[in-house]
């Protein structure tokens, strides 16, 4: 008779899930190639088949309850497998003792030692001498004593645990005890010594952390970063485990020029959606003078079928208070905040949405609320070569915190019908709408206005195209090359709009979305007059052996064939050109690593160019990438700016990026870091420096600067700044992750 294989292998897997249930991922090409051959192969089995299978050079049995296996003993069971010189089995008292050589092994991990016993009765044993490897991070670790208590805990005594290899220890853990509970899926360890390079950096008396999946409270690793405008930073998280649909983290974030500040993130679950709460709070701003606050609400749910809601709230305490505490250009540079609610149906036949909106205003002018918005649109299925038809409508309360700025209603209905005919060789797209807009308006700028006013504008249009192609080759390549013309006509009469109030419409600014739109306005507020057509032409080369897009040139104008009369003002001046910039376009791919686009606007009148926008990008691997971007738009902006990772072998990479400013004459942002992975630890460190304002009176440009530093510690965590230089990376590299 043979032992419970099942049961003798409970307790070893405890050990097994404390290095791997949280341990990161390892890139193997970074490791030696003798250390990943030392470790575990992952056994293969029939799992279905729990059969014991022992093998050895002899075996006997020595009384009715006594059998002894010796030389190479092998028993496996399923995945598991238990290696020995020598096993004592006694039925009697169910102890198990195994000694010599011995290897038990589990998928790919594996525990070795020099003598073992276990009690199958008492679920009881202890194990001499013990190391451990986890095949999936290359974790290893040893331990004196590991102690089985039953089934469920387990004890380790002077034990330590590295992901590097024997003969290039960066990093380790030491700890005199270590206690495993698989019931509660929690462990502690007492006197716990972080060594780099065998230097104790960290010393932990006691702490607790999961050997499971399930999330437990706890401190977590620091953050560090130094900046010229908060000076010294030091961050400290705490995760707080509430409860399964929540928990908190609660982040001490220390700065030597400012104070501490409270960062609190509350995330939860409902049964219907997910939610995130943000309060940060800095008691006396040292610069700034003043406590300062800011507070955040984000919740996505779905109630019911075809029910959803979203709330996303943000306020801050002052108007520095993003460009004080953000770390990006892109951040800085908000102008408000946007406070909304959303109730969404989806239905089969229509789209009904309510919107609640206001902002908080950092700069510029305050914009109108929605208190409410209510939108209700039609969703009939369009048919080609059919007669189809849809409406639109929508009613908005707009409010304004400006006694003297007009507020009221607005209803607007468009209604349209459209025949869209498609064939292969091209389309013919005829399209006829009504938009009406009626208001109901209060606090009016003269008694004299009329406080109902409405305009009611139709809309016709036709859109058509047609598609050439053939087979051609270039330089020994075979390509398929097309040729799209493409005509949009639109007419809408003038109709008199200057007594309808602007609440959110502005004119669009001139690009490609302007070709094939029924209004130069954006927002309900005005439907501009046109008799105008679009025209383009795109060519296009594909790749016949791939598929792929080799080449696409688009150009297109638009020709006007009357004067455009509405204004957004009532004392705007009518558009008076005969036709529009020319836009051209242009992608070339001569190399999958290889990619250029550009797009000009050409003012035939003035014969200048207007809009001009260059990208180059050369893409070596995932990890090696190059990018130059410049940026032209007439006595408004003019930037240019080069970025790129590259990896030098597997283990380096550096990156760097610097965006000018050339029209103000002054840097936009600039940084510079470097990265470097080995087996079992990692660095990344950036230095970053962006505009952040104008200072008042001398109008010099002011930067902030901060180095943000991260350090990973493979297989078991990373302190540092990990977010931060990575949303740094995602928004100056486009391209990488």
């Amino acid at each position: 008779m043979t032992p419970d294989f099942k049961q003798f292998s409970l307790a070893f897997s405890l050990l097994i899930s404390m290095t791997a249930s949280h341990a990161g991922e390892i890139n193997p090409a970074l490791c030696p190639a003798d250390f990943l051959a030392s470790q575990p192969k992952f056994i293969s089995s029939n799992t279905n088949d729990q059969r014991i299978h022992v093998t050895a050079d002899s075996a006997r049995v020595d009384s009715d309850a006594v059998t002894y296996f010796e030389g190479a003993v092998r028993a496996q069971q399923a995945n598991r497998l238990l290696e020995a010189d020598r096993i004592r089995y006694d039925r009697t008292t169910e102890e198990v003792t195994a000694t010599g050589n011995i290897v038990y092994s589990i998928d790919n991990s594996r525990i070795t030692g020099d003598q073992a016993e276990f009690n199958l009765k008492t679920s009881q044993g202890v194990l001499q001498n013990a190391n451990y490897f986890t095949g999936t991070v290359n974790g290893r670790g040893h331990a004196e004593t590991i102690n089985i208590l039953n089934k469920n805990q387990l004890e380790l005594s002077s034990a330590n645990y590295t992901t590097c290899p024997p003969d290039a220890e960066a990093w380790r853990l030491d700890s005199s005890s270590i206690f495993l509970d698989n019931e509660s899926k929690q462990g502690s360890a007492t006197n716990v010594v972080l060594r780099v390079a065998d230097v104790p950096v960290f010393y932990f008396p006691y702490f607790r952390f999961p050997i499971s999946e399930d999330r437990l409270s706890g401190l977590l690793y620091p953050g560090i970063a130094i900046s010229n405008k908060h000076g010294t930073e030091i961050s400290l998280p705490y995760y707080w485990n509430i409860a399964p649909s929540m928990d908190a983290t609660f982040t001490f974030r220390n700065m030597t020029k400012r104070g501490l500040m409270l960062e609190n993130e509350f995330r939860y679950l409902t049964e219907n959606g997910n939610g995130v709460i943000q309060a940060d709070y800095l008691l006396d701003d040292k610069l700034y003078g003043d406590d300062r606050s800011m507070v955040a609400w984000l919740y996505k749910g779905t109630p019911s079928a075809g029910w959803s809601t979203t709330v996303d709230y943000k306020s801050v305490s002052d108007t520095d208070y993003i460009s004080d505490f953000s770390n990006s250009l892109a951040s800085s540079s908000l102008t408000h905040l946007n406070r909304q609610a959303t109730l969404n149906y989806n239905h089969e036949y229509f789209l009904f949405s309510g919107l609640v909106q206001n902002y908080q205003r950092l700069s510029g002018e305050q914009p109108y609320a929605r208190a409410p918005q209510l939108t209700l649109n039609s969703r009939f299925t369009n048919v080609d070569n059919k007669l189809n038809y849809d409406v639109n409508s929508e009613f908005v309360h707009f409010d304004h915190s400006d006694s003297e700025k007009v507020i009221g209603d607005r209803v607007v209905i468009n209604p349209f019908i459209s025949y869209p005919i498609q064939s292969d060789p091209g389309f013919f797209i005829p399209k006829l709408s009504l938009h009406h807009m009626q208001y109901n308006l209060e606090q009016l700028s003269s008694p004299t206005d009329d406080p109902t006013p409405s305009a009611t504008v139709p809309v016709f249009s036709t859109d058509m195209g047609v598609f050439f192609e053939r087979d051609t080759s270039f330089a020994k390549t075979d390509l398929l090359h097309t040729l799209e013309p493409r005509l949009f006509y639109l007419y809408a009469p003038y109709v008199d709009q200057s007594d309808l109030p602007v609440f959110d419409t502005a004119l669009t600014p001139f690009g490609q979305s302007l070709f094939f739109s029924e209004n130069r306005f954006s927002g309900k507020d005005r439907v501009g007059d046109a008799n105008q057509l679009t025209a383009a032409l795109i060519t296009r080369f594909y790749r016949q052996d791939n598929g792929t897009e080799m080449f696409n040139a688009a150009i297109g104008q638009i020709l006007y064939f009357e004067d455009r009369l509405v204004a957004l003002l009532p004392d705007g001046s009518p558009e008076v050109t005969d036709a529009s910039s020319y836009i051209t376009t242009l992608s070339f791919t001569p190399d999958p690593k290889i990619k250029i686009a550009s797009e000009f606007y050409f003012d035939s009148e003035l014969d200048h160019t207007e809009v001009s926008n260059t990208r180059i990008s050369y893409k070596a691997g995932p990890h090696s990438l190059i990018n130059y971007d410049y940026r032209f738009r007439r006595n408004e902006l003019r930037t240019q700016g080069i970025a790129f990772i590259w990896q030098i072998n597997p283990g380096w990479r550096v990156f760097a990026g610097y965006e000018d400013d050339l029209e103000n004459d002054h840097l936009l942002q600039d940084f510079l870091g470097i990265r470097y992975d080995n087996c079992c630890w990692g660095v990344r460190i950036i230095g970053h420096k962006y505009f952040d304002s104008l200072e008042p009176g001398t109008g010099n440009a002011r930067f902030e600067s901060a180095v943000w530093l991260e350090l990973e510690l493979k297989g078991l965590s990373s302190l540092g700044s990990e977010k931060r230089i990575d949303s740094i990376l995602e928004s100056g590299i486009l391209g990488t992750r």
